[in-house]
């Protein structure tokens, strides 16, 4: 199945494009297709994606079709599904 990302803000410009769309198993959750996506990227995407025990940044939130749902959600995702990756703007 297909699912897209989304990136936004600094992700986009870390990323060097707005959307990627990767192929993944049927049943796959968004646990699965994140961590996968963690490995395909460059390391200063996935810097700002994951820590260094390899879990969520807090600073990031992960949307599946506009709605935010955890990384541990047991749903499977289906073909077609798009997932935005929002990080926080933080500054003064």
């Amino acid at each position: 199945m297909n699912v897209t990302f989304f990136y936004t803000a600094h992700l986009k410009s870390a990323a060097g494009t707005a959307s990627q769309t990767l192929q993944f198993e049927d049943g796959a959750t968004l646990h699965d297709c994140f961590y996968a996506l963690c490995k395909t990227v460059s390391p200063s995407l996935r810097a700002y994606l994951i820590n260094d025990q390899q879990h969520l940044r807090p600073g990031v939130l992960l949307c599946v079709h506009d709605q935010q749902m955890p990384l541990c959600d047991p749903t499977p995702l289906c073909d077609g599904s798009e997932i935005t990756l929002l990080a926080a703007i933080s500054g003064g």
